[in-house]
């Protein structure tokens, strides 16, 4: 567990213990961040969180591909308009600027607003470092339920402004024709006096949050507005119409959104999920999807299977040792069939001499078949049914029951996989919206800064001895081994499907892999596959597999005992599969071993069943055939924000790309494949 200690406490409390919450490294991870405001346990204030304290530190070697996806991700964001804050190194140049390494707690202070009379509306303001009164200063209420207005400004540049008696403005220079800063008071034009206001009506809509003076019976404020200093300077000398489209006048772009300091749209946190590839392999390319994928990727980049080669005997030996202790004779024989095959390099891995089998690879698909690779070589996955009659269960008497359901959903491996090697991390925050642009009020194309979390203070880095980290950028990260299962479709069937809804791909003469990857469309400067429904060929193979992973995401809560948000998936596009795995923890729980063991024929038929019911049909069949109550999973458990999504791809139905008023139609898989579960 990790503690949330608040700081800079009124003078009043600076003699009593620091307050503490109780939060897990989750919870430090993706949602007690740098900068958030979020409430204190039992209601008790709105804080804004700030420095955070790591428990370990990366070295230097451990943090390089991180910091490749780091970068990766900044020139995708820049290139589709938004902006990168200047605190930022350079991730690629710049390796030593930045600290990664695992939360352990996080500061938080009280955020400085204005109070609120939760009776009669009444504002109190905070003068001279501490609030005025400790009860409501409206003579007919006196009431002691003053809480903060829970209502902020933000803008895309990542600026966050509470509501306090001074409001950010501007106002034209001297010239007439340049904005300057200043500050707008809310005060009553009549009486010069703020101490008179309140906010009538218990709504929490903005449009209805008008401000009357009590004294004089006038409206001062029908609306609450700010304008953004920080992008001030910026925006004065950017031309009208930039390269990037904007539109609008600076007005517009200064506009700050009033929302509740709980919303979305005050913080979006920017997180990545990565798997490891240069851990030692435990396998070497002798199975022909290995092969075939080796020989997709061009011979200049494809991976050396004999890199790490003491490594991979030294791990394997390790796992062999435990084995013995164990008592897992079965588990025994099978590593050192391993071991036997590396030393004596008993390899069918293919020539660098040969050519690559698709003449053209984008970088998105390169990195998704060198990610296969690494599966298949470097982690540790056992067969369905080797697993059951290794160790017994209630599956071992139901094995023709689960392979005929696995036949009959067009699935071709089901594998446990016991130490999927992923790396999660966050490392820094938008706010307004979570895409590179946004619109306000007439101006289009505004661009959303990703901001820098604070620079490692020098407390924390003499806390954890590494004085070398003071001013750091941190980047909060966790890398774990994950237990999951791999379910992936049989490519003959997955070919079929879209030559029924009318694809035809080219190259006949390739693996039916090679073909389907040598049609995808790139996407290296999109993500988050906001445009997939504009890719032809992606929509379909990408939506199938991602739907697939969602239904298991969905079945496996069931199963394994583990909540929504502890799923999380990786898709491995170029093996047709992905990866579901219990993403709550950086050690193995067994939820899903169990699963394996003793429910999996039950799993299989929730996938085919329940898991792709919806409570709102036919209204969400009709449209996209996907929402939260079917295939949406929590955003920090999707790694494309549930993007491409649909049940039609599986059921058949409306078209999910398709105006709901268009009478197209799409094939499901199970339809084309014959499923009858």
């Amino acid at each position: 567990m990790a503690n949330v200690p608040p700081t800079n406490a009124p003078a009043e409390q600076s003699q009593e213990r620091s307050l503490k919450m109780q939060r897990g490294v989750s919870q430090l991870l993706f949602n007690y961040l740098p900068y958030r405001t979020v409430d204190w346990e039992d209601g008790l204030a709105i804080v804004q969180l700030g420095q955070v304290r790591f428990s370990s530190i990366w070295d230097e070697d451990r943090k390089t591909t991180l910091l490749q996806e780091i970068a990766d991700a900044f020139a995708r964001w820049q290139a589709r308009g938004g902006r990168i804050d200047p605190v930022f190194p350079n991730p690629l140049r710049e390796v030593e600027r930045f600290a990664v390494g695992a939360p352990l707690e996080i500061d938080a202070s009280v955020m400085p607003s204005a109070l609120i009379c939760q009776r009669c509306g009444q504002i109190v303001f905070e003068r001279k470092n501490k609030y005025n009164a400790k009860r409501c200063t409206n003579p007919e209420c006196n009431s002691p339920r003053l809480h903060q207005i829970p209502f902020v400004f933000v803008h895309g540049c990542g600026e966050l402004v509470p509501i306090t008696e001074w409001i950010p403005a501007t106002k034209l220079g001297p010239g007439g024709n340049e904005l300057t800063a200043t500050k707008h008071p809310i005060r009553c034009a009549q009486c010069q006096s703020g101490d008179h206001l309140y906010i009538p009506g218990r709504s929490e809509r903005v449009k209805d949050m008008k401000v009357l003076c009590r004294k004089c019976n006038i409206l001062v404020l029908d609306r609450f507005t700010c304008r953004c200093h920080r992008c001030l300077k910026r925006l004065t000398k950017e031309p009208p119409a930039p390269a990037s489209g904007r539109t609008g006048t600076i007005v517009s772009a200064l506009a700050m959104r009033l929302a509740r300091y709980s919303a979305s749209d005050t913080y979006y946190p920017q997180t990545l999920s990565i798997l490891r590839l240069d851990r030692p392999r435990l396998r070497t390319v002798d199975d022909p999807i290995s092969s075939t994928l080796f020989k997709m990727l061009p011979p200049t980049r494809r991976p050396d299977a004999s890199v790490s080669t003491s490594d991979s005997i030294k791990v394997l030996n390790d796992r062999l040792k435990a084995a013995e202790v164990s008592g897992d004779h079965a588990e025994q024989a099978r590593l050192q069939q391993r071991i036997v095959g590396i030393v004596t390099g008993k390899v069918t891995t293919p020539s660098p001499s040969e050519q690559g089998l698709l003449p053209q690879l984008s970088a998105d698909l390169e990195k998704a078949i060198k990610e296969s690779l690494a599966l298949r070589g470097t982690v540790t996955t056992v067969p369905f049914d080797e697993k059951i009659q290794r160790e017994g269960g209630a599956s071992q008497s139901l094995l023709p029951e689960i392979t005929r359901l696995r036949d009959t959903l067009g699935l071709d491996e089901i594998l446990y996989v016991d130490d999927l090697p992923v790396i999660t991390a966050t490392y820094g925050y938008t706010r307004r919206h979570f895409e590179p642009t946004y619109e306000e009020l007439n101006a289009k194309n505004l661009p959303v800064e990703i901001r820098a979390f604070p620079a490692v203070p020098r407390f924390t880095a003499q806390a954890l001895g590494r004085p070398d980290i003071v001013g750091t950028i941190p980047v909060l990260a966790r890398e774990g081994e994950h237990e999951g299962i791999f379910l992936s479709l049989q490519p003959d069937l997955v070919l079929t499907w879209l030559e029924a809804n009318g694809v035809t791909l080219p190259n006949a003469g390739l693996p039916t892999v090679a073909r389907i990857m040598a049609a995808l469309e790139p996407t290296d400067h999109d993500r988050y596959l906001d445009g997939i429904w504009d890719m032809p060929v992606r929509r379909l193979v990408y939506g199938l597999i991602h739907s697939l992973s969602h239904a298991a995401m969905r079945a496996i809560t069931r199963y394994a005992g583990i909540d929504r948000t502890s799923v999380a998936e990786y898709v491995f596009l170029p093996l047709l599969g992905c990866v579901v795995y219990d993403n709550s923890s950086s050690f193995k729980l067994g939820g899903i071993a169990t699963l394996v063991r003793d429910h999996l024929a039950a799993f299989l038929q929730n996938i085919a069943n329940e898991a792709v019911e919806c409570l709102y049909d036919p209204d969400c069949a009709d449209h996209t055939g996907a929402c939260h109550g079917c295939l949406h999973s929590p955003e920090i458990s999707c790694r494309t924000f549930n993007h491409g999504l649909s049940r039609a791809f599986f059921l058949g139905g409306h078209t999910p790309w398709a105006d709901v008023s268009a009478d197209l139609r799409l094939l499901g898989f199970w339809e084309v494949v014959g499923c009858t579960p």
